[in-house]
């Protein structure tokens, strides 16, 4: 009793002095709030700190590394222990779908970081790491401590100020969190005279802030691109280009308007011709594999049909000794892309990883395009006749790569077929090939669990 009594005082005085050493066996990485969104928002508002947002889906990879990988560390803990109040959510459950339409999330993961008022202090897409993770953090800290809310702006804008000094803080602000505003955009440009338009500060508005392909900055930053596409601004402005010519094939898909279809696609023709010239067949391929998915999206299958068969077709009519030379062909094409790089970026795991896919560049290609069509199938089309097909170029793509994610399909096809032995076998051998990867297996033994 007294050795139980002493332990007890030790763990409290300890408490009381808040010591390094832990009296619990608590994580020493990041603690997740569990709670509302409107709770965690309160808390954050009795912290005094600022919430970090994971935004994630089920189905993200990174969103899984991130959580296996960085959430964990103890370094990553410390920090976003001390500086926020931090919070997971899904972006296709119950609040989640709300949270990521109000922060305009469309990837994943998502890392948001708002203020106790619910006003978005910055944005961090995708997971490049834990290094990467506390350098965004540190931008967050940083940016909570300006001044002047993008609520407050908000406010002002909807009250009628338009000056072109507030409107270029206000559209930099916006933009800085992946926010942009098309109407205090053309209210900016309306102000400003287009010849100044190419000033550094003015383009930088203009990219951060296009929302469309039909938006009045689009021709002018278009016409940009082939002097700019390899200076230091040439990768951003490439993607405030192409991320409004997808937004609008977006609204296209989801107002199942093709007109809309067809100018976006004239708008990504223009795009893919000033990032490089491009022949009429390439055009055309790029143009079907875009009504393909639109078609798909919007479950108008008669007229996705033609065009999936099509493409399978021709990755199921490329003869295998194509195939291998395609790859050597592309790997002595990467050797003297590459020959002059320093040893030092050579030597990396990344460059080497990347080095040793080139071997088979073409043979993935044309598997994971006919995986990529047979999934598509299983997923979209009803009819049993167009599975067998769908089965067919499944089986294609294991010839050429036997892999986990490929076994994956075939055995989803099989199982609605009504094969169930064959698909159990399938996305077992699914399982053990990606255990023996050390790989995420949950897909995997759900599918086998759903098949049984």
């Amino acid at each position: 009793m007294k050795t139980m009594l002493l332990s007890l005082g030790l763990c409290l005085a300890l408490t009381v002095a808040r010591s390094a050493v832990p009296c619990t066996d608590e994580p020493a990485g990041i603690k997740f709030f569990t709670g509302s969104w409107k709770a965690v928002l309160a808390e954050a508002k009795r912290q005094n700190k600022p919430v970090f947002v994971d935004i994630y889906t089920t189905w993200c990879g990174p969103c899984k590394l991130m959580a296996k990988e960085a959430f964990p560390n103890p370094k990553v803990g410390e920090k976003f222990n001390t500086s926020f109040v931090s919070y997971q959510i899904d972006a296709e459950k119950g609040e989640g779908i709300e949270v990521a339409k109000k922060y305009a999330v469309d990837a994943y993961p998502t890392a948001l970081y708002v203020s106790a008022s619910g006003d978005l202090i910055h944005r961090a897409v995708g997971y490049g790491g834990i290094k990467g993770m506390m350098e965004e953090a540190e931008k967050a800290v940083s940016a909570s401590k300006e001044s002047g809310s993008i609520s407050e702006m908000d406010k002002q804008f909807a009250d009628g100020k338009r000056d072109t000094d507030f409107l270029a803080t206000y559209l930099q602000k916006r933009a800085k969190v992946g926010m942009p505003s098309p109407e205090a955009l053309d209210a900016y440009l309306k102000a400003v005279p287009e010849s100044d338009w190419s000033s550094d500060r003015n383009t930088e508005i203009i990219m951060g802030n296009l929302t469309s392909a039909n938006a009045k900055g689009y021709s002018f930053l278009l016409s940009r691109l082939p002097s700019m596409r390899m200076s230091p601004a040439g990768r951003p402005l490439m993607m405030s280009l192409q991320k409004a010519v997808q937004a609008d094939f977006r609204q296209a898909a989801q107002q199942k308007d093709e007109t809309q279809l067809e100018q976006t696609i004239k708008h990504n023709a223009e795009f893919m011709n000033a990032m490089r010239p491009q022949s009429e067949a390439a055009l055309k391929q790029i143009a079907d594999s875009q009504r393909m998915r639109f078609y798909q999206q919007t479950g108008n299958y008669d007229k996705y049909r033609p065009l999936a068969v099509a493409e399978a077709t021709k990755l199921m009519d490329i003869p295998a000794d194509s195939v291998k030379a395609r790859n050597e062909l592309g790997l002595k094409r990467f050797q003297l892309q590459t020959a002059m790089m320093p040893d030092s970026v050579k030597n990396s795991a990344g460059f080497k990883k990347y080095a040793e896919s080139m071997k088979a560049a073409e043979t993935e290609r044309v598997a994971m395009g006919l995986n990529s069509l047979a999934w598509a199938y299983y997923q979209s089309m009803p009819d049993k006749k167009d599975l067998a097909q769908a089965l067919s170029w499944s089986a294609k793509s294991l010839e050429y790569k036997r892999i986990p994610i490929y076994l994956d399909t075939y055995a989803h096809l099989l199982g609605k077929l009504g094969r169930k032995d064959e698909a159990l076998k399938t996305e077992q051998e699914a399982l053990d090939k990606a255990k023996a990867a050390g790989e995420d297996v949950a897909d995997y033994e759900k599918g086998i669990a759903e098949m049984k």
